[in-house]
């Protein structure tokens, strides 16, 4: 294809010319013009031949995935792709029925840099193409930087003059010695090798065992002292996931650390769910033998609201709120206290949440504390905006 151009371009670029910016203006733009020319016969090309490419366009502040299906009337026809998870971590992507149409300059470069074929591209005259059109048209300069990262590793004889073009590129000094790092990029969950200035790339390493250290300590420590706990189960799984994603080949011992406490939280979310199974089977009539298989599960997830709420609306039924003449009374005020402690933690968990308040109003008022009582009804007529808890809470303030 450019191949006589591009290697001229890739051996030119420590002349003289590159300071006076010839390159860029004659070189560059040639090489990376008839890349992208290239580029949508590639394209096409794939769409014949049913490899279709997938890739992502932006929707909103995010994007999209979608299947190309073929190139029409100068146009890309793609179909969404609908993902879907079967629960155990195997995602599948079906492309809708329906066909969408997207221009060529809709296809933002971050996305064409993680279809078109480079680390299986054995054309490196191709792939330095690639990078030149990047760093012509792409916001991030990392984008071109990591493409040429590939070639970098893997041609030594290009080594010296693609380091002066990455210099050049990014006003590096030419007498920085570069080196290969990586930076994560948090949108398609990896790290991307890059070349770096020598001094910068060590420190980035330096900057990742430390941040590998702390971002494990943190989730671990929070299973560990289920007392002390601001997290669900299901948030230091997440925390843990998210670790491993982007650690979890850093340090083997410390995979194996986040692998025993993904493991053994999938066993205490099961045990959750038995309790939770036994609670349900258990007659409405007997709503302590229900809150106390919710607090066996709170036990192992003592920050879930789901399991806040559970145990908190059996204790307060157990409670029997009810009004005696135009007093509000209960029969179990152990019951009723303790309603109310796992309230108050419901609250914590969500702050907006004016039912949750009202319950705490109804526990403060049937234990006899009735300026706390008062308070939360107030709260819940003044802040709810939901007139039918507000009448609810101004008819309880009414009572004795």
């Amino acid at each position: 294809m450019l191949k006589t151009i591009v290697l001229l371009l890739a051996f030119a670029i420590a002349s003289p010319l590159a300071a006076g910016g010839l390159v860029e203006k004659v070189f560059l733009r040639k090489v990376a013009d008839d890349w992208h020319a290239h580029f949508r016969t590639w394209v096409n090309d794939e769409c014949k031949a049913g490899r279709c490419p997938e890739t992502y366009f932006p929707d909103g502040a995010g994007a999209r995935p979608y299947r190309i299906m073929e190139v029409k009337n100068d146009a890309l026809v793609a179909a969404e792709l609908r993902e879907t998870n079967d629960g155990k971590g195997n995602l599948t992507r079906t492309p809708a029925v329906e066909r969408v149409q997207f221009k060529w300059e809709q296809w933002l470069p971050r996305y064409m840099a993680v279809t078109y074929p480079v680390r299986s591209n054995e054309d490196n005259p191709d792939v330095i193409a690639f990078a030149c059109w990047l760093y012509l048209n792409a916001p991030d300069p990392m984008l071109g930087n990591r493409v040429l990262t590939v070639v970098y590793e893997r041609e030594e004889s290009l080594r010296e003059d693609i380091a002066e073009f990455v210099c050049e590129r990014h006003g590096w000094a030419l007498k920085d010695k570069l080196a290969v790092g990586e930076e994560w990029d948090a949108e398609f969950m990896s790290w991307r090798r890059v070349l770096l200035p020598k001094k910068e790339a060590e420190q980035r390493e330096k900057q990742r065992k430390a941040e590998a250290k702390e971002g494990l300590s943190v989730p671990l420590a929070q299973y560990a002292a289920p007392d002390k706990r601001t997290m669900t189960l299901d948030e230091i799984a997440y925390a843990l996931r998210q670790w491993l994603a982007k650690f979890g080949d850093s340090d083997a011992k410390q995979k194996a650390e986040a692998d025993k406490a993904l493991q053994r939280i999938a066993d205490d979310l099961e045990n959750v769910a038995t309790f939770v199974e036994l609670a349900a089977n258990t007659p409405d009539t007997q709503p302590e033998k229900q809150a106390k298989f919710h607090e066996d599960a709170l036990k192992l997830d003592p920050c879930s609201a789901d399991l806040l709420a559970r145990a908190a609306d059996a204790w307060r039924r157990h409670a029997n709120p009810e009004v005696v003449g135009a007093e509000f009374k209960c029969t179990q005020e152990h019951s009723a206290r303790r309603a109310l402690e796992l309230y108050q933690r419901w609250l914590l968990r969500e702050p907006g949440n004016f039912k949750v308040l009202i319950n705490i109003g109804v526990c403060h008022h049937v234990i006899g504390e009735r300026d706390a009582a008062r308070k939360a009804y107030k709260r819940v007529i003044e802040e709810s905006g939901d007139d039918k808890l507000a009448k609810q809470a101004r008819e309880y303030d009414n009572l004795r």
